[in-house]
């Protein structure tokens, strides 16, 4: 056991010993709307990038964030089913999904939540990184930043013109390609990316054999230049078509429901554009305006014919400043937001939001303070002020310490409003009051970096679908709960050398409805994840990811109650020359059967062999 014990110890002080690469600081955008260095960030943050997805073979975006502390994604059928995101234990629609920092949430969403008409359609190829911030973010983001903030940042083009081809087969029928052009010609960068995917499917609803195809066509397109030294202009478009095949329909006639539905479709289209003007007025401000349009069309198809449709449209202005007065920061603007949304039960309806925001943010030396202030003026919710505050600190040990709190609301969807059947127009916005404090400690020249955050949300008025006993079809949306959230996340990163990468992750989660004392569903007590990635001489890539999902109940009365599961993922990339590359994945690897929502089918065992070129 001595042997053993010196043997261990000279080999990890060899390890870590030996050089590694130098590593460019991280900078954070999403925080405070401006860019800060991650260890000058008070909230609770993780950046994903693209060199981390392409490392674990990561093609999805949900699939990325399964392996984020806090985060739960769940989805009712693999292959483009609704899709579902809890953070910190708050509801689905509690948090913001953007794209290069524009809201694309679908506006007629039950409840904005549910972001399978575009999330689970995104390719990873279109992506240069996703942030997550953690925490009431109101302040910046105004309605439903309640729990957090998920920013999709594209890819720009960078040096000089290129050309990527990619494609994967698997089982299942399924296929993805795509190609990528992007680069810099005459102060201008652009980048374009267009991907499909088909597949054959599975059955969504579990113990069916019949398949529930998929379809996928993906475009994202952003180009921006300098029109002087200190003006930019940019523009972005992005746009998903996906066909999912369904098994669960429901006929507003007879109100049954029939678990299995052959030729029962569902048809989504997203169209998100941008354009943008920036402008470095003196050295101390900076200007930025930008315009946005977002487009979500939901058709429910049954034997060719649409059935029924959901039809939204989401506009977005925003005029930010920014003031370098060191050592403060001062970021202030305006930003207006106009829901519209119709459907075969009701003709068009609008909401808008009008905002001023300030903010603070406080540098000197190793302290990092910010506090903000919101006022929102929205057209059903009314007036409403949400605040926050955060702190950091840097002490010599390379210890991190830092904290937050703010305030947030949600203000009712369209359709929680809106519809003849369910809807309610007496709803008031959900309100919720939040904060978290942890230490980020590295070790050995960052080499080890460990993260431990506690956070605490209470939430009230919160807006939930009410109905009699067994009779659901009598049911209207109402504010009747009030729930509590609190938990503990852990993060752990570990780079001995620049060919080994070990990291995990674990959130511990108590969720209770205070209303009835109940846990809230679908959020499981225990979740985490873990990779070890290997890098061979720029010649090949090797990922092993595993990931953990605790037991939960599937219902507000905590019934049907789902099984943990522990799903493996393998990757590997061979580069056989500087322009071609092959990649061999599985997913599910032991073929473990789950549900993510009860009786919907989890992702059974699936492998791709692909290749792409690049020149």
């Amino acid at each position: 056991m001595l042997c053993l014990t010196f043997y261990l110890s000279f080999f990890i002080s060899s390890v870590f010993a030996q050089q590694e690469p130098i590593k460019l600081k991280e900078v954070i955008v999403t925080a405070s709307r401006i860019e800060e260095p991650s260890e000058e960030v008070a909230s609770a943050a993780t950046i994903i990038t693209a060199e981390e997805l392409k490392e674990k073979g990561i093609t999805t975006v949900m699939d990325a964030l399964r392996e984020v502390p806090g985060v739960q994604i769940v989805q009712s059928g693999a292959f483009g089913g609704p899709t579902s995101i809890f953070v910190r234990g708050g509801n689905y629609g509690q948090a913001i999904v953007m794209i290069d920092g524009v809201p694309v949430h679908d506006a007629m969403g039950v409840n904005r939540g549910d972001f399978g008409a575009f999330l689970p359609h995104i390719s990873v190829e279109q992506i240069d990184r996703i942030e997550i911030v953690r925490g009431p973010q109101s302040v910046l983001y105004g309605s439903s930043a309640m729990t957090g903030v998920i920013n999709i940042i594209t890819k720009k083009g960078l040096g000089k013109p290129s050309i990527r081809v990619f494609g994967e087969g698997g089982n299942y029928s399924s296929f993805r390609e795509g190609v990528e052009l992007s680069g810099t010609s005459e102060g201008l960068n652009y980048a374009l990316t267009f991907s499909r995917l088909d597949t054959n499917g599975i059955s969504k609803a579990r113990g069916y054999p019949e398949r529930d195809s998929y379809r996928l066509n993906s475009l994202s397109s952003r180009v921006e230049g300098k029109i002087t030294d200190k003006v930019t202009i940019g523009a972005a478009i992005t746009y998903n078509d996906a066909h999912t095949g369904l098994d669960y329909y429901f006929d507003p006639n007879t109100y049954t429901l029939t678990t299995d539905a052959p030729g029962y479709k569902q048809k989504s289209d997203l169209f998100s554009a941008n354009t943008y003007y920036s402008h470095q007025v003196f050295p101390f401000w900076k200007q930025k305006l930008l315009f946005s349009y977002t487009k979500t069309d939901r058709d429910y198809v049954k034997d060719k014919v649409v059935e029924d449709y959901y039809d939204g449209k989401l506009r977005y202005v925003t005029w930010q400043h920014q003031f370098d007065l060191k050592p403060i920061t001062l970021v202030a603007g305006f930003d207006y937001q106009q829901e519209i949304g119709h459907s075969r039960e009701f003709t068009e309806r609008r909401q808008d939001e009008k905002a001023w925001f300030w903010e603070a943010v406080f540098q000197r030396q190793n302290v990092y303070f910010s506090a903000g202030i919101r006022y929102n003026r929205h057209q059903t919710a009314g007036d409403k002020v949400t605040y926050r505050i955060s702190s950091a600190y840097n002490l010599p040990t390379n210890t991190k310490l830092h904290g937050s709190f703010g305030t947030a609301f949600r203000a009712p969807a369209i359709f929680q409003l809106f519809d003849p059947t369910y809807g309610n127009i007496s709803l008031k916005p959900e309100k919720s009051q939040g904060y978290d404090f942890g230490i980020t400690q590295s070790f050995l020249d960052k080499k080890v970096e460990a993260d431990v955050t506690y956070f605490f949300n209470w939430f009230k008025n919160l807006i939930v679908f009410y109905y009699p006993e067994e009779e659901w079809w009598l049911g209207k949306y109402q504010n009747i709960a009030t729930a509590h959230t609190e938990g503990v996340e852990f993060a752990l990163n570990i780079m001995p050398v620049s060919w080994l990468k070990f990291s995990i992750n674990y959130t511990w989660l108590d969720a209770v409805d205070t209303t009835n004392n109940a846990w809230l569903p679908r959020r499981p007590k225990h979740k985490g994840s873990g990779t070890l990635v290997f890098l061979w001489k720029d010649k090949a890539d090797f990922s092993l990811t595993g990931t953990y999902f605790g037991k939960r109940f599937d219902s507000e009365k905590n019934q049907n109650p789902l099984s943990g599961y522990f799903v493996v993922n393998l990757a590997a990339k061979y580069y056989a020359t500087s322009y071609l590359t092959l990649n061999l994945r599985f997913q599910n690897l032991f073929d473990r059967e789950y549900e993510e929502v009860k009786g919907y089918s989890g992702l059974p065992f699936m492998s791709f062999l692909g290749a792409e070129v690049k020149w």
